[in-house]
């Protein structure tokens, strides 16, 4: 396992978190030590717990990441890539200081409040088994949470295809009402499967029908704030073809 992750500083350039050009050096000892400069981030030292402040937010939807088989886990790597590509491209940068992000970071998890009224966590749980995503946002922001959820699931479905591709996993929404946080287990909530959903809004069906042949929860209980009338723009899907789920 990996103690650190170690960032090509033109991946910083790229966010523009730092210039990208400098003044042209004809000495040969800086160019050879800007080429050799290197960037490395360890995340897996922090020991810092949840803060406590996270466990009174009240959230609106989550979704999670599982894996489905007995022995395997999300490894160190995939948090520390994961978290610094969310803490990069979505929390705000702090005044005068593009490195420092407005958002909280400890050992498993990270949150962050953007300006579009949207409050957004990330957290390894269930043993590293598990990535979590919930999200909340201000009265009348439901447009701006949904924008965004896609673009978070969409980061997290690519830094797993990255970093542990191997793993067989499963996507599951949480039942609105059983979102009381923490949730350190989200396999022993009310979870529906995303590609029910989608089969389900892909028939036009309103109804998920349960495993032993019972009716099911309402889709649009479980997706109140989107519009189920374009299944390609769902934000489930993180900006993936409806292809993937085999629908």
């Amino acid at each position: 396992m990996e103690l650190y992750q170690e960032l090509n500083p033109s991946f910083l350039r790229m966010t523009n978190l730092i210039a990208g050009d400098r003044e042209e050096t004809r000495d040969s000892a800086s160019e050879t030590q800007r080429r050799e400069e290197r960037l490395l981030f360890f995340p897996c030292l922090l020991s810092n717990d949840r803060p406590d402040e996270m466990t009174s937010q009240v959230y609106q939807f989550g979704w999670c990441l599982q894996c489905t088989r007995e022995h395997d886990f999300f490894p160190p790597r995939y948090f520390h890539v994961l978290s610094l590509h969310l803490a990069f491209k979505m929390a705000q940068p702090q005044e005068g200081d593009k490195l420092k992000r407005r958002c909280a970071f400890w050992k498993n998890g990270l949150y962050w409040f953007n300006g579009h009224g949207v409050g957004s966590l990330v957290e390894i749980v269930d043993e590293s088994q598990c990535v979590l995503v919930m999200m909340s946002c201000e009265k009348d922001y439901n447009d701006k949470m949904v924008f965004l959820r896609r673009d978070v699931i969409g980061e997290v479905m690519s830094v797993y295809k990255e970093s542990c591709p191997s793993l067989e996993v499963k996507e599951l929404v949480i039942d609105p009402k059983k979102l009381a946080y923490p949730v350190n287990t989200p396999r022993e909530r009310t979870v529906y499967s995303v590609k029910d959903i989608l089969s389900a809004i892909d028939k036009r069906e309103e109804f998920l029908v349960n495993s032993d042949g019972t009716n099911g929860k309402k889709v649009k209980e479980i997706l109140p704030d989107e519009s189920l009338s374009d299944i390609s723009n769902l934000s489930l899907l993180g900006g993936r073809d409806i292809k993937v789920f085999g629908s």
